[in-house]
């Protein structure tokens, strides 16, 4: 039987070639017999609208992007009934979740994969109704990435981040927070608050276990001393090791802050909404294309 591909690309990911890939992919599914359409919108509301009423329609959408992207697809399927396979042609500027998965990042080999058939059911996060596809943060770093344009980003990569980061360091303070479900509470002063759905961060292990939930890692106050500390646990897949960290894994939490001004978050490398957060956990949520030796 024939599948039915829908393909949904953002312009502007990673160096903004996911349009050419795009149309690159369109050819090499329609010659092998495929039925193929894409998703053409000016913006993200118009995106979520057309993948709403077109997505029931297809056997398999194809992410060409980053996490970025594929969160906004995600986010569409949590209200969705019907959720097809999903393939990812990584595209974006650090695409976590490809690396976490080992889908390569060279387009054909990608496609390659989704071609395979070999799928994997992903485990996905919830933020107030929105996707969390690889990684949540708020606090200080999440202030300074913030203000990265995406122009920037496109063109220095994550050393945009680390530079604004180290500029900025002085300015930043720690924010009062609560972290509480019906289970316990926390107040705590957090100066950076990390959740991911997996172990993976920036491309890199940095825990030694994927256990099952969202794994919390928060950081009360910067200590320029510790900078080197935080880096090595971190690179070393021992982030929990350090004892200058809070860390935990939940399933269910809210997050509230007690200061006087709007604290952002962000999600898979993009502006996410601003505290309180109710954020929930789905195992197994999609199934997604993956090489077979996972």
């Amino acid at each position: 039987m024939k599948k039915k591909n829908l393909i949904f690309y953002n312009r502007c990911s990673g160096d903004g070639k996911a349009e050419k890939i795009a149309n690159w992919v369109i050819q090499e599914l329609k010659s092998r017999g495929q039925i193929t359409e894409k998703i053409l919108a000016n913006n993200v509301l118009a995106a979520k609208q057309e993948l709403k009423e077109r997505i029931n329609n297809f056997d398999r959408l194809i992410c060409i992007g980053g996490d970025g992207t594929l969160n906004l697809v995600l986010t569409v399927l949590l209200k969705n009934q019907y959720q097809p396979a999903i393939g990812l042609i990584p595209a974006g500027t650090v695409n976590n979740f490809a690396r976490k998965w080992k889908i390569p990042l060279e387009p054909k080999l990608a496609l390659a994969i989704i071609l395979d058939g070999n799928q994997q059911a992903i485990d996905v996060g919830e933020c107030n109704g929105q996707a969390i596809v690889s990684s949540l943060i708020f606090g200080s770093l999440a202030e300074v990435s913030n203000q990265v344009r995406q122009k920037d980003k496109q063109r220095y990569g994550l050393k945009i981040y680390i530079w604004q980061a180290l500029k900025k360091l002085p300015q930043q303070k720690s924010i009062s927070t609560e972290f509480f479900n019906d289970e316990f509470s926390l107040q705590a002063k957090v100066w950076f608050c990390l959740l991911s759905t997996s172990n993976y961060i920036g491309g890199r292990k940095y825990l030694k276990k994927d256990d099952d939930g969202l794994h919390l890692t928060m950081l009360n106050n910067l200590k320029l001393n510790k900078l080197f500390n935080y880096g090595y646990f971190a690179l070393t897949g021992n982030l929990r090791r350090s004892t200058t960290l809070t860390s935990f894994d939940i399933k269910k939490i809210i997050i509230r802050s007690f200061a006087n001004k709007r604290i952002s978050t962000r999600i898979d490398g993009d502006p996410g909404p601003f505290l309180p957060l109710r954020i929930v956990w789905h195992p197994s949520f999609i199934n997604c294309y993956v090489p077979s030796a996972m």
